[in-house]
């Protein structure tokens, strides 16, 4: 399964639009064609440094000598760039003495022929070079900026560590923050990249004090230049999170400049700086308190301006994700993108967006759901009074391995209603496969067939490769349309079935039709003919842990169709050759230490909307323990997420089945009213109201019980 673990993009500074203006007034360096429009909102007192975000977006140069700063009088002043990647943004800390709410400062850019300004300070990269140097640096802010890595040796020295770093091709992101402690690369992917943090911390006063490392993969740190800890090579962050790597260090009271470097190759992420400060227990290490991390005065883009008019600009923002519920690939993102200075546009200007996968839409606010991983190249066209002008973002859709605060775990029927405005014949062949399961999992069986079909006529040729899945997805959602659709189900089930489909993908057609024909169709008696072909395709294939695992869920969903006819001694017999076949003896005691475990994690996952990490759950929990199903639990959980994912038929027929199965169950009253609620999503109101009667007739008294008398009570009114 696919590990799901937290990502974020989100900016760091609110961008504003307060103006209007359709002319460019004391445009300073006439040979420059873009700046921005910066308010100091938020000084910080004994402070001389100012940070901002600038959407520079291609307009600048690739290295970043065409930056420069100037001061409301038009004064050049200081600068450094911490962070730049010239298609999307820069992050530029400035000098602002003595700055003062609403203190405005002009970030000129768009110079080709522009040499690099004598009051830009330049940084040295290389690792351990300790703080800028000039007769002004910014000592205020540390920057947590991610790139790519290369898939290279864990490095062992510093040398080794500044290659990896110089052979690196991106630079992801980054960001003002507080804090060494991150599990995730926020800017993109979390697999193969490289943390980059630098800036300054406030040592409150003279003494010895201690500082721990703890990361997964190589980490080195420094402190004004000079060595602090340094964990190489390739380990885990278990033997350090007890504080065992750790360095002593005498410091003045003051500033002092620090910098951490942490590579990342898979799975776990851990990177994190902690200390134990003067007065301390022995041994004892905690996180540095953001008040230690020096802050600069907060700055706002007021408006984006060229020299005749503002330009709209934006940055895309990653809502939150999907994963497909019966594969175990693909994945689905949703992105609202804005237009961040709308108001400084004139009247009458007209705003489309091109989403880089063939297709568009207009306004100045827009959402959109991306159906396969890869580079888009999204543009934000204006047209108006203004004149027209372009902007664009190269948005990497990247594998999301975390669900965080910052980006959850979407609804496929919201992700659904965005997609159905698409045109079928402007995507390609991968996007148009996703848009039908989207389509499936997003309860419209009728558009998942209309764009399925789509795609058998555009790239039954050039891709058979993908037709098997697209086929069988086509026979699952012809069976939902009714009993007229069964005779189209079973020709794409049959056409999802060819010499060249995957022994995999053969099992789980079959395994459907298991489910479908002998649940859904109430025609257990097509069990048998349909698992003799289980049996020779596992036979005549390499066993190889797919292969099994296809197997057991063939023989699981047997299990269930014994099970859903009211057999539970046979659908027992199913269930205990799923545990067989796993070929793991579990002990009792350990058995039952698991199986009381799952709930709660389910809740856990559940309480921060990680829909699909939940059900990955009841997915382990009825392939280890089978047998478990006849007692209805696994059944009551998967209706339950069903329902939270608003799957709301799926999620009726699995709390109906677990109610059947374990009626005094500890979870009846849950499960009695997620029915009623999924029934009345249904717009199945008589139906909902009796399953309120019957919670209310079980005679107990809960909060569900309590709230289906209420909700009956109401009804008599």
């Amino acid at each position: 399964m696919m590990l799901r673990l937290c990502v974020s993009i989100a900016a760091w500074f609110v961008l504003l639009a307060p103006q209007t203006a359709s002319a460019v007034d004391d445009w300073h360096l006439a040979d420059w064609s873009s700046r921005a429009v910066v308010e100091i909102t938020k000084p910080v007192g004994g402070v001389d440094t100012a940070a901002v975000k600038v959407l520079c977006q291609g307009r600048a140069k690739p290295d970043g000598s065409d930056f420069r700063v100037l001061n409301e009088a038009g004064q050049a002043v200081p600068f450094q760039l911490t962070f730049h990647n010239a298609s999307r943004y820069a992050l530029i800390s400035f000098r602002a003495e003595n700055a003062a709410a609403g203190q405005g400062f002009y970030v000129y850019y768009g110079n080709e022929g522009a040499a690099r300004a004598a009051e830009q300070v330049v940084g040295n990269e290389k690792p351990g070079s300790g703080p800028p140097k000039g007769s002004w640096t910014p000592r205020a802010g540390l920057t947590f900026a991610t790139m790519q890595r290369a898939d290279a040796e864990n490095p062992e020295t510093v040398e080794e560590l500044t290659q990896l770093i110089a052979d690196s091709n991106e630079r992801y992101g980054a960001r003002y923050q507080r804090r060494v402690a991150d599990g995730h690369n926020p800017f993109g992917p979390s697999d193969y990249f490289i943390s980059v943090y630098r800036g300054w911390i406030n040592i409150p006063k003279a003494a010895t004090y201690k500082f721990c490392t703890a990361s997964n993969e190589a980490s080195f740190s420094f402190l004004d230049g000079k060595e602090l800890i340094h964990w190489p090579g390739r380990h885990t962050s278990e033997r350090g999170l007890r504080g065992e790597k750790n360095a002593e260090v005498e410091l003045t009271a003051g500033l002092h400049y620090l910098e951490y470097y942490h590579e990342e190759v898979m799975l776990k992420q851990v990177a994190f700086l902690g200390w134990s400060p003067p007065g301390s227990p022995a041994g004892h290490f905690s996180a540095i308190p953001e008040s230690v991390y020096t802050v600069p005065h907060s700055t706002s883009v007021v408006h984006y301006e060229g020299q005749q008019s503002a330009i709209a600009h934006f940055e895309p923002d990653i809502l939150d994700s999907i994963w497909p519920q019966d594969r175990h690939e693909g994945q689905y993102t949703r992105v609202r993108f804005n237009v961040d200075n709308a108001k400084t546009l004139p009247d009458g200007t007209a705003y489309r967006w091109s989403f880089g996968d063939g297709e568009s839409t207009t306004g100045t606010a827009c959402e959109h759901i991306y159906l396969t991983l890869g580079r888009y190249d999204v543009t934000l066209t204006t047209e108006g009074p203004a004149g027209n002008t372009s902007s664009s973002w190269p948005l990497e859709i990247y594998e999301l391995q975390h669900v965080t605060d910052d980006i959850k775990q979407g609804r496929p029927s919201e992700y659904a209603e965005i997609a159905a405005t698409y045109d079928p014949a402007k995507l390609d062949a991968a996007n148009l496969k996703e848009l039908a399961h989207l389509f499936a999992e997003g309860d419209r069986p009728q558009d998942a067939l209309r764009v399925g079909q789509v795609f058998v006529d555009r790239f039954s040729s050039s891709n058979p490769e993908m037709l098997p899945l697209v086929r069988r997805q086509m026979a699952m959602c012809a069976l939902e349309t009714g009993d007229g659709g069964i005779d189209e189900a079973i020709a794409n089930f049959q056409a999802s079935i060819t010499a060249a489909t995957p022994a995999v993908e053969r099992i789980d057609s079959l395994t459907q039709l298991i489910l479908l024909l002998g649940i859904e169709r109430k025609q257990p008696d097509k069990t048998k003919d349909l698992l003799v072909q289980v049996e020779e395709t596992t036979k005549n294939s390499v066993a190889d842990d797919e292969v099994k695992a296809a197997y057991r869920r063939a023989i699981n969903a047997a299990g269930d169709v014994l099970l859903w006819s009211g057999n539970r001694t046979d659908a027992r017999g199913f269930y205990k050759r799923v545990e067989v076949i796993r070929g793991k003896f579990i002990p009792q005691q350990v058995r039952s230490a698991r199986v009381g475990a799952y709930p709660r994690a389910i809740r856990e996952y559940l309480a921060v909307g990680d829909y699909g990490a939940a059900l990955d759950i009841v997915d382990q929990w009825e392939d280890q323990f089978a047998t478990e199903k006849v007692k209805g639990h696994t059944f009551f959980w998967r209706g339950t997420i069903l329902a939270e994912r608003h799957q709301y038929r799926d999620a009726a027929r699995y709390l109906a089945r677990s109610i059947g199965l374990a009626t005094g169950a500890g979870f009846e009253t849950e499960s009695r009213w997620r029915l009623a609620e999924s029934l009345e999503k249904l717009d199945k109101k008589k139906e909902a109201e009796a399953e309120l009667a019957k919670l209310v007739a079980t005679g107990l008294n809960d909060d569900f019980v309590e709230a289906a008398r209420q909700k009956l009570e109401a009804l008599k009114k």
